[in-house]
């Protein structure tokens, strides 16, 4: 599973250095947290949710990637981007204007391309996004590449490198991204 995540690191074009966070969870499941910037405010158009007014918005996507169902299977969670809606906005991001501008920035930003979620649930702060890359799909591995993964020393220490949680004691988690803007 290591090796598929730096694999995924590599497409989206990270370096170590970069403003990211990448966070192991679980075995075999890392979070990622990336900077979009700042998502200016106003109106944007809706399609079949009406009309999205938002606040200046710094922009995150986070999801979760790797053995997500137990199956030896690296897989893409659910994407989340926080949004600042503002005060009496009646529409959402979903299928509009908004959801556009924010899937153009992360497929120009991490060339990942996502996709509002008819799955997942569209709250009043956040849009829901499905993930994918077109050089890494679902990829299942076998138990001897699982057994191989947990003594892959290389693969862990490169991963290391990346702007991680441990890397920033002290910070809580509401914290960090100021943290790691600031670094």
């Amino acid at each position: 599973m290591q090796k598929l995540l730096i694999k995924l690191i590599e497409l989206m074009g990270i370096t170590a250095g970069d403003k990211v966070v990448i966070e192991a969870v679980d075995f075999y499941l890392w979070r990622l947290d990336l900077p979009l910037g700042k998502i200016s405010a106003g109106t944007y158009k809706g399609l079949h949710w009406g009309d999205a007014t938002i606040e200046d918005t710094d922009a995150w996507l986070t999801f979760t990637v790797g053995n997500l169902y137990d199956s030896n299977r690296f897989s893409f969670g659910e994407g989340i981007v926080d949004i600042n809606y503002a005060e009496g906005n009646e529409g959402l991001a979903y299928t509009g204007d908004l959801e556009d501008v924010i899937t153009a920035r992360i497929k120009d930003l991490y060339n990942l391309n996502t996709d509002g979620s008819e799955q997942g649930m569209q709250g009043d702060d956040y849009l829901s996004l499905d993930i994918w890359s077109e050089g890494l799909g679902d990829r299942e591995l076998t138990d001897e590449q699982m057994d191989a993964d947990d003594d892959d020393e290389e693969s862990e220490n490169y991963l290391k490198q990346f702007c991680r949680f441990e890397n920033y004691p002290g910070v809580t988690n509401g914290d960090l991204y100021a943290a790691v803007l600031a670094s």
